[in-house]
Order: C-alpha cells, then sequence, then structure tokens
C-alpha cells in the first residue's frame, strides 16, 4: 500500500538514494557556475525541494528519543538507568534499518503492557493518532481482527515456528512477527524430588505419575512456615492473563482448549472437567497458603531453589531465579494424559506489527520484517538480559548446543532454557485464545471460575456447572458492544 503521500517505500528509496548519489557525484566534479537555485529561476522554474523527512511512529518497549546516546549494561549507565535492556536492544534492532533507509527516522516510544497497553492501543485508535508499528502479547489477536493491520511477507512469516505467529494470523496471513518468545516446561528441583525417594532418571511422562510424584513429595516435604507442599503454579487473579499462560497447556493436550486461536469459547468441553480434576490433585499436593501468597510475598522462584516448591511450571524466564540459586535442578516437557498430545503456551511471545493506517504503511512492514528476521537481534536479549528466548526457527532449531545465552547464569540455567527452545519449536507451542473483544472481562471470568473450583474443590459435576456457566458468560461477553 502506497503511504497517503502518494510515494511507495521503493519510489522513496530511489529518491533518496538518487539524491544521496548526485551529492556525490557533485563533489567529484568541476563546481558549478551557477547555483541549483539560480539554474531553476533561469529555467522560469520554482527552487526545488528536498524530499519530506519520514518519522515512522514506533510504539515499543521503552522510549529511546536518541539512539546515538551510549548505552552500557551498567547501573550505573544513565541510558541503562533509564531503559533498562531495551536500550542496548534497540541499539542493535534499529541501526541497521537506517542505514538501509537513508532519510528514514525514528519516534520509539512505550506504552506500558498487557491491559494498559490495550487501552492505550484502543484510545489511540479511537483518537486516529496511529503508529506506523506497535507491539503486544496476549491481546494482538484481538487487534488483527479489528481488521487494522497489514500482513507482513509470507517468507517473512515462514522464518518462524508456526506457534510464535498464530495469534497474530487470520486466514492464513500474518499481521505481525515475534521479537521474542518463551515456552512453559514443567521444572523440578532434583534434590527434594530424590529426598522423597524418587529416581532422578525416572521423571513422569504421564499425568498419573506426576500426580503420584507430587503426593510423595508432598508427604515428606514439610515447612514451619508453609506447611506441606510440592507443586505450585499462580494461583487465581481476576486482574491478569497470566495465570492462563501457565495453566492452559494443560487443557490443548487434553484436546479440551478454552478456546479457539480466534476466540471461539469452548469452555465447557467434556474433557475439561477430567483437566480440571487433575489440575485439582496438583494444586492440593500444596497449602492454599502457598498458592496465594508465594509469588506476592515471598517469590515462587526462591522458595523453588529453597525446595519448599518441588514442581511448577515455568517458563525460560523462571531459569534466572533458577541459575541466581544454582540448585540441582533440571526441566522436562509436560506430561500427557492418556490419548494426549504435547502442547505448551507461548509466554513472553511479544509480536510487532505494521499498521494499515499509519503515515507510512509500507516502511512499517519493512521495518517489522527487516529487524526481526535478524538473527543478531533475534539472539540479543537472550544473550544479554536472559528472560526471553529467540524465535527464529533457525536459532531455536540449534537448542541442543546453542550457546548464546549469557544472560542465563548458570549451566544448569542454561540446559532449561534450551528445554524451553525444543518445547517452542517441537512441543505444540500455541497463544492463548484471540478474544475478538471484551478480552479483560473474559481472563477475569476464567480467573473467577479458575477459584471456585480449585479453592471448592470441585467435583465432576459441579465443575461441569461451573464450566457451563464460563462458557454462557464468555458468549455474553463476545456478543456485546460495549
Amino acid at each position: 500500500m502506497a503511504p497517503k503521500n502518494g510515494v511507495t517505500r521503493r519510489e522513496f528509496v530511489r529518491l533518496v538514494g538518487a539524491a544521496a548519489g548526485a551529492s556525490v557525484l557533485g563533489a567529484c566534479v568541476a563546481p558549478m557556475p551557477q547555483s541549483q537555485g539560480e539554474a531553476d529561476a533561469a529555467a522560469g522554474q520554482l527552487p526545488s525541494q528536498p524530499p519530506e523527512p519520514i518519522v515512522l511512529d514506533v510504539w515499543w518497549n521503552a522510549d529511546i528519543p536518541d539512539l546515538t546516546t551510549t548505552w552500557e549494561a551498567s547501573p550505573d549507565n544513565e541510558e541503562f538507568q533509564r531503559t533498562w535492556y531495551w536500550g542496548g536492544l534497540a541499539r542493535t534492532l534499529y541501526p541497521p534499518f537506517l542505514e538501509n533507509h537513508p532519510g528514514v527516522s525514528l519516534n520509539i516510544t512505550a506504552h506500558s503492557w498487557d491491559w494498559d497497553l490495550r487501552q492505550n492501543q484502543l484510545m489511540s485508535l479511537a483518537a486516529g493518532i496511529i503508529p506506523d508499528v506497535t507491539y503486544g502479547e496476549a491481546y494482538v489477536n484481538e487487534f488483527v481482527q479489528l481488521g487494522i493491520y497489514n500482513p507482513v511477507s509470507e517468507d517473512a512469516a515462514q522464518q518462524f515456528p508456526e506457534g510464535t505467529i498464530r495469534g497474530a494470523m487470520v486466514d492464513g496471513q500474518t499481521y505481525g512477527l515475534p521479537m521474542s518468545s518463551g515456552a512453559d516446561v514443567l521444572f523440578i528441583n532434583l534434590t527434594t524430588w530424590e529426598r522423597a525417594g524418587l529416581d532422578r532418571n525416572d521423571l513422569p511422562t504421564t499425568w498419573e505419575e506426576l500426580v503420584a510424584a507430587c503426593q510423595a513429595i508432598s508427604q515428606i516435604n514439610a515447612d514451619e512456615r508453609w506447611g506441606n507442599n510440592c507443586y505450585y503454579t499462580y494461583g487465581p487473579d481476576p486482574n491478569t492473563y497470566g495465570t492462563a499462560m501457565r495453566i492452559l497447556h494443560w487443557f490443548n493436550q487434553n484436546d479440551a482448549p478454552l478456546g479457539s486461536d480466534l476466540g471461539v469459547p469452548s469452555a465447557n468441553l467434556p474433557k475439561a472437567v477430567d483437566t480440571w480434576l487433575f489440575h485439582n490433585e496438583l494444586m492440593w499436593s500444596s497449602t492454599e497458603a502457598l498458592i496465594t501468597q508465594a509469588e506476592g510475598e515471598a517469590g515462587s522462584g526462591k522458595l523453588f531453589n529453597d525446595g519448599v516448591i518441588a514442581v511448577k511450571p515455568g517458563w525460560n524466564n523462571d531459569a534466572t531465579s533458577v541459575g541466581e540459586g544454582n540448585i540441582d535442578a533440571t526441566a522436562i516437557q509436560f506430561p500427557l494424559p492418556p490419548g494426549g498430545h504435547p502442547a505448551t503456551i507461548v509466554i513472553g511471545n511479544q509480536i510487532n506489527s505494521p499498521l494499515k493506517n499509519g503515515k507510512h504503511p509500507d516502511l512499517a512492514i519493512a521495518l517489522v520484517e527487516e529487524t526481526l528476521t535478524n538473527e543478531t537481534t533475534q539472539a540479543w536479549l537472550a544473550d544479554n538480559a536472559g528472560i526471553w528466548i529467540p524465535a527464529l526457527k533457525s536459532l531455536l532449531e540449534q537448542y541442543e548446543t546453542y550457546d548464546q545465552l549469557g544472560g542465563y547464569k548458570t549451566d544448569g540455567a542454561k540446559e532449561i532454557v534450551r528445554v524451553t527452545m525444543k518445547a517452542l519449536l517441537e512441543g505444540g507451542a500455541g497463544p492463548l485464545p484471540g478474544w475478538p473483544k471484551n478480552g479483560s472481562r473474559i481472563w477475569a471470568e476464567w480467573n473467577n471460575s479458575y477459584q471456585r473450583i480449585w479453592n471448592g474443590r470441585l467435583q465432576a459435576a459441579e465443575i461441569q456447572q461451573e464450566l457451563d456457566n464460563l462458557q454462557a458468560s464468555i458468549e455474553q461477553l463476545l456478543a456485546r458492544t460495549g
């Protein structure tokens, strides 16, 4: 699509390149007897004007007003204090694009995350203030379905595993590319595992084996403050979709997804009841106090390192806390139900998307494609900040020996991260359901159901009724216009 000024990206690059070439050539020949303005006047023409500067409005993870200032990973560095590792990534991500597109500059601004980002984007659209490129995670598909993004090329999309781009796909087209990614796997504290008489070389492959192991660990793993515990995941919190990111892989494994990629709800499928019953067994191998307080009060990462938590779903970010403890731990892909199949949820999967109605839509597509298919920029966060892993297939395929993991501080943490890379590449990775509207309200309803099912220790018939009500609530929210 051509920009609103009627100049396509290709034409603009050609014109700027021609102007730059003319300047270079002009330096190699004798001076002209009269200025260009005088020549134009002599020819009866108005003086020529340089092309109008092009500024792309880029919504991103941090405000980067100046890419030329010095950034280094040091708490004493002013730029690091303001922009954290996003400042270093920006200086890796964007300069090659600017070098390839002379005359273009970027206005890079941050607009929060999660629900706040979603609200900022909705308000911007309503006000007609349209950036050229934006970003997101769980709510990307909602905006894809609004029809506000341009698709990227098939060649660009095929450089990523399906799970990392499914959240930006509709009707076979992909409306953004991932800048970074992550995947859930199952973390196991092997010290606590062996204290329960379990074999570190015989880790669970089925739901039944996992439940039995957690119940055995809970019997011997007593803590004065927290009681007897084994399994941990986030307790219900109606203010975030993060809880669902740690749980819904179990449902996807068992052919009981909460909803489709495009947000068609299926909360009350028969196998969903079986999955919640299994999940309750896992959850009640730990105390309510641990589930509801560990994240905010003590930190589940520290409690995992201390052995209070023995088993928990985690993503590559959790490996940073494992690295701090330097403990004897491992990670495996999730055990399976009878007749089930591998599944994991993509997490930390940031997708950057070009908008149709920004000022420079063609250049926005180029920005997304050129920056995010670059192996150097894809590798940067894992090798510096930790927390994330690359999203490019070409890097994930190296998971067995991948060594650009400098952000993870121990060999044990790096081995766990390699398991997350394998899961992202091969383990049935996929996004949360892409609700087309009222996403925040739907996740609040889901969390409320989670609370009642777990805290009430509901049985099969009660869970089915709860899920029927949840299905009806989601359908009503999807039907609402306000």
